[in-house]
């Protein structure tokens, strides 16, 4: 089934991407010049939005390596790997915030630890978004070899998690110096080389996911945007180090955008997948059970479906009614106009039998050749004749020239019932209907006989 990630883009796929683009960048626009505006608190804010970046990231990580699993492109694996980094690291950085589980943070973190992931982290993230890139640019989407997919999902999404764990590690447990710049320094960024290269590796990863995907394909376009969100999310906490400010809440905010973006194209594209998938299922289970010329049930249909109607009958204890038809002289009409016609003539046959048909619970299907069968639940005898006589003048009516004494197409009928329990099986039903069709066309054909009333 196609892979919607990499199709190309639609004008309003590209349009849409182009105002959350927009929208985004005119947020920081009016954001950053009041980054350190201060409001009121809310405590439970960073520990809801990093279970929200945890949970986005966890369910982006699986969600592509699923697709990889599927598709065998090895970017989405490397996209999962990155995800799947954001996602330890995010949960290392709320364990290790001061304040948040406990006063100085768990696993005997340091004052500056919880800052050292966050540097990890946003760092971190654009590093392996350009390593998928490179990646897709480097193999030009050819997947990777059936035999080695474990290996691939072990080394682009375990390794990045190890390297999440043990960067981890070296913040907790490394005296290492601030991070970033004091809260008093906020943005101050010129002499802040940790901010300056943390924004350079966030403006690298949009360039190189520009210019290798070109904004082509869906992926491309909503993987420009999860760069981007991460960029603002990046520079709005440089602009603003202390919590509960304006450029501190919206960064935050942006930093739940960066996996959940992706997330809702992931799952956009399993439903889309998913509806395809079920009409695709819907018309080969269509397919299977109708006849490839005349479109009506096939014999299969024939036989499970009236095993079933014969079921119910006997345990409501109503009639059932089966009519065979035998077109008239039909191997006489495909010598004298050949089995092109002859097809022609077998569809128009079944038409017009179907035509005849009233109740959603009847059904017309091609017995074999160019005998056709008429099942009628809930109809008794004399009900059934009536039906199988409209049937038999419908065809008449259709006016096909055919090599007989009438000089027109013809149908012979035999009606079988099943009622008052005094058939054992679906066979002997259909046994019943055959004889008397074969009592019909003794008689002459072009006429309807019911069966035992010979």
């Amino acid at each position: 089934m196609e892979d919607l990630l990499i199709q190309r883009a639609t004008r309003k796929q590209a349009a849409v991407a182009g105002v959350f683009a927009l929208l985004i960048l005119l947020t920081l626009a009016i954001a950053a010049p009041r980054a350190q505006l201060a409001l009121p608190p809310v405590a439970p804010f960073l520990p809801m939005c990093a279970l929200t970046v945890f949970t986005t990231a966890c369910i982006a990580a699986f969600l592509l390596s699923a697709r990889f699993a599927a598709t065998r492109q090895l970017m989405l694996c490397a996209l999962g790997g990155a995800y799947a980094y954001t996602a330890v690291a995010v949960a290392l950085q709320l364990l290790t915030f001061p304040g948040v589980i406990t006063p100085s943070g768990l696993f005997g973190a340091g004052p500056h630890s919880s800052g050292w992931i966050w540097v990890f982290w946003h760092g971190g993230f654009p590093l392996l978004v350009m390593l998928a890139a490179l990646i897709r640019e480097r193999v030009k989407q050819r997947p990777v070899n059936p035999a080695h997919v474990n290996s691939w999902a072990w080394a682009l999404i375990g390794g990045p998690v190890a390297i999440a764990v043990v960067l981890g590690a070296i913040a907790i447990h490394l005296p290492l110096p601030q991070a970033l710049n004091p809260a008093a320094d906020a943005g101050n960024l010129s002499s802040d080389h940790t901010a300056l290269v943390i924004l350079l590796l966030n403006l690298v990863a949009i360039v190189v996911v520009l210019s290798t995907g070109r904004l082509r394909s869906l992926l491309d376009l909503w993987l420009a945007i999860a760069v981007l969100t991460c960029f603002i999310d990046t520079c709005l906490n440089l602009l603003s180090a202390d919590r509960f400010t304006v450029g501190w809440y919206i960064g935050r905010v942006f930093s739940m955008l960066a996996p959940g973006i992706l997330v809702c194209v992931l799952v956009w594209e399993v439903t889309v997948l998913y509806r395809r998938m079920s009409e695709a299922y819907a018309s080969l289970l269509q397919s299977s059970v109708l006849d490839a010329l005349t479109r009506i049930y096939n014999r299969t249909y024939f036989n499970d479906q009236l095993r079933k109607e014969f079921d119910r009958a006997k345990r409501s204890a109503s009639p059932l009614s089966l009519i065979m038809f035998d077109v008239d002289y039909f191997k006489r009409y495909n010598d004298e106009y050949g089995h092109l016609q002859g097809d022609a003539c077998l569809k128009a046959v079944a038409n017009a039998l179907a035509g005849v048909v009233r109740r959603p619970s009847d059904f017309v299907a091609r017995f074999g050749g160019e005998e056709f069968a008429l099942v009628l639940p809930d109809t008794d005898a004399q009900a059934a004749s009536a039906i199988a006589e409209r049937a038999r003048q419908a065809v008449v009516l259709l006016g096909l020239g055919a090599p007989t004494q009438l000089g027109c197409v013809t149908v012979s009928a035999g009606c079988a019932t099943h009622e008052h329990g005094m058939l054992a099986s679906p066979d002997e039903l259909v046994s019943a209907a055959d004889a008397a069709l074969y009592a019909a066309k003794r008689a002459g054909r072009n006429r309807v006989q019911r069966a035992g009333a010979e």
